[in-house]
């Protein structure tokens, strides 16, 4: 496959609903996308959607699958100058009633999975110096919520462990930023569109008075992933409609 002038992009989690939409921005940007996911139905989905778009299988909470993605994504499309990593689980459910599987599987997913993708693909823009990482955490690592103990947890993980990523390898040429969205309108939020009036009352409570959009999501890893961001180190976007002030 030709590589584009704007280079390959690896999205993790490529076969959910905002990972998708942020594949199809960045396929229509110019880049060469290499979507990843552990779900082969779906990705065969967003592959049928996209077209020209290379499909990996791979469980980022192991780092034997991360590293033969590394490795098949090289050879396919070259390193990736971009990555991206949306792959994420959540729950709703309180700290007595959880298991400890439970517990590991949210982390595991959310957390440990962004460094292990990080660890494999950050050598080679270290070398290159240059690339860029945008990790999408939550609103939920920025402020608490009820009922998400381990998703605050693990999202929480995800911002600082951004800023202290973009520390280390910002002077490498690497630029590492965090996108962190509120309630988008997904499978994620069946939890609040299951209700109607909550789903109005909440609403009404914020600036923007209404859910967001996962291309609004999508629009800004776009801009993060370009040159119109060349000075953004570390960062954390919060996308939520105004939900926060």
């Amino acid at each position: 496959m030709v590589q584009h002038e704007a280079g390959t992009a690896l999205i993790t989690g490529a076969a959910g609903e905002i990972g998708g939409a942020i594949a199809k921005r960045l396929s229509a940007d110019g880049y060469s996308i290499a979507c990843v996911d552990s779900n082969e139905e779906r990705l065969d989905r967003i592959a049928a959607t996209l077209g020209a778009v290379e499909t990996f299988l791979c469980d980022v909470r192991r780092e034997r699958d991360v590293l033969r993605v590394r490795d098949q994504v090289t050879a396919a499309l070259g390193a990736p100058s971009l990555l991206v990593n949306a792959a994420g689980v959540f729950a709703l459910t309180r700290v007595p009633d959880m298991s400890e599987e439970d517990w590991d599987w949210i982390l595991d997913v959310n957390l440990k999975g962004t460094f292990l993708t990080c660890k494999a693909f950050l050598p080679a823009m270290i070398e290159a110096r240059s690339g860029v990482i945008i990790n999408i955490a939550s609103t939920a690592g920025v402020r608490s919520a009820k009922d998400r103990a381990a998703y605050c947890a693990s999202k929480g993980g995800v911002v600082l462990f951004t800023g202290a990523l973009a520390a280390d390898h910002g002077p490498d040429g690497v630029r590492i930023n965090c996108v962190c969205p509120g309630i988008i309108d997904s499978s994620m939020a069946s939890w609040i569109n299951a209700d109607p009036t909550a789903l109005e009352q909440w609403s009404r409570s914020i600036p923007a008075g209404r859910m967001g959009r996962i291309e609004e999501v999508a629009s800004v890893v776009a801009f993060l992933a370009s040159e119109e961001a060349a000075y953004v180190h570390g960062a954390t976007f919060v996308v939520d409609g105004g939900e926060s002030k």
